[in-house]
């Protein structure tokens, strides 16, 4: 089964990535690292750097899952369900 999900770019990443949201397709067992790895090979690895300090959430950044803040977590453990809604931005945005 493929899961969708919709990915919110605030701040500075609007800029990177050229746009304020995208739908993902993901495999069924896909995690926030396969996100990542996605919006890394659409948008460059700057995107997936501004985000990430060795697969974790950098302290610099700010990631939400449903409204959920996760900070410093391994992103390879975070599972995506289809309709979750992640919002990515840097620290420093307004």
């Amino acid at each position: 089964m493929v899961k969708r999900v919709k990915v919110e770019f605030i701040g500075v990443l609007r800029e990177v990535a050229g746009t304020n949201e995208i739908t993902l397709d993901l495999e069924d067992n896909a995690t926030l690292k396969d996100v990542m790895e996605k919006l890394a090979d659409k948008y460059g690895r700057g995107l997936e750097t501004r985000i990430l300090e060795e697969n974790r959430v950098s302290d610099d950044a700010l990631v939400i899952i449903n409204g959920k803040s996760i900070r410093s977590t391994d992103v390879s453990s975070i599972a995506m369900r289809n309709g979750d809604e992640i919002a990515l931005a840097p620290e420093s945005s307004p």
